[in-house]
């Protein structure tokens, strides 16, 4: 990396250059609790078999997806209702591995726990099968 250059006042008299400040000395990022829980809302949608994530609204009520951050590290609870006939288990680790690296990579937030609840299981559209048929009338 160069060293900046002196800069030239336009009276032709040189004034120094003052060095960079590094960037953990120019200030803060704080990033808000509610922010990190839309991150990782969408970041759970993205794995296969999530059907849905709830998310607090002005009308929702009871323990739905959250995010607490304390300084560098953020804890979040989760509430999704996935795929049938998913394995469970499997698919709660994938959340936690997707959700954690998402949060991380975009606030650079350590994620230190993730409570996953399982709140459904939806039959996919493979396992629904056909719509009942209904018998014609006579008449």
């Amino acid at each position: 990396m160069t060293a900046p250059a002196d800069v030239t006042a336009p009276s032709g008299t040189p004034v120094a250059s003052r060095p960079a400040v590094p960037a953990e000395l120019r200030g803060r990022t704080e990033i808000p609790e509610r922010v990190v829980t839309r991150i990782a809302a969408c970041a759970a949608r993205e794995v296969e078999r999530v059907r849905e994530v709830r998310e607090r609204g002005p009308l929702t009520f009871g323990k739905h997806t959250h995010a607490t951050v304390d300084g560098g590290l953020a804890l979040l609870e989760l509430e999704v209702s996935v795929d049938y006939p998913a394995p469970l288990l499997e698919t709660a680790e994938e959340i936690r591995r997707h959700v954690g690296e998402r949060v991380h990579t975009l606030t650079g937030l350590s994620v230190g726990q993730i409570d996953l609840d399982v709140t459904g299981v939806v039959p996919s559209p493979e396992e629904q099968g056909p719509p009942p048929q209904t018998p014609p009338e006579e008449g």
